[in-house]
């Protein structure tokens, strides 16, 4: 880690509110001179991986996942690079729940940005569950960005 060990680190899956947290993550990266490390978590969900579904076929979904997610998040740091060369940003896939991965992530860091919807269900609710979680168990400040 560059930028003398200072880290900012935003939770991405790709959603509108991944990518308002993302812009925001960068602004706040560039103030701090800090690395911005983009993470994202994949897992296979539980109900797919039962009775009708092999193991092999629990693990080749995994793979489809962590594939299409890494390069989700690969092409958005390619497009803060192109913006900013001077920012250093990191890319993480990593298999996990996202509330865990992203409170991992954030240990050490000056601040982890997340935006209050992802791609969960509830559209009704101001506040997504991983934000929520994130507010109340990060080791660090948590800015929660509404969607643009």
């Amino acid at each position: 880690m560059a930028a003398g060990n200072r880290l900012v680190v935003v939770g991405y899956d790709g959603s509108q509110g991944a990518e308002a947290a993302l812009l925001v993550a960068v602004e706040e990266a560039r103030r701090r001179n800090a690395t911005l490390r983009v993470v994202a978590a994949w897992h296979v969900p539980a109900p797919l991986v039962g009775a009708t579904v092999t193991l092999t076929d629990a693990d080749r979904l995994g793979e489809d996942i962590r594939t299409a997610l890494t390069r989700m998040v690969d092409q958005a740091v390619a497009a803060v690079r192109s913006e900013d060369a001077d920012i250093d940003v990191e890319a993480v896939v990593i298999e996990g729940q996202p509330v865990p991965v992203l409170v991992g992530e954030a240990a050490g860091a000056e601040l982890l940005v997340v935006g209050s919807r992802g791609l969960g269900g509830f559209r009704e609710l101001l506040l997504g569950s991983v934000s929520h979680q994130c507010a109340q168990h990060a080791p660090c400040p948590v800015l929660i960005v509404p969607p643009r």
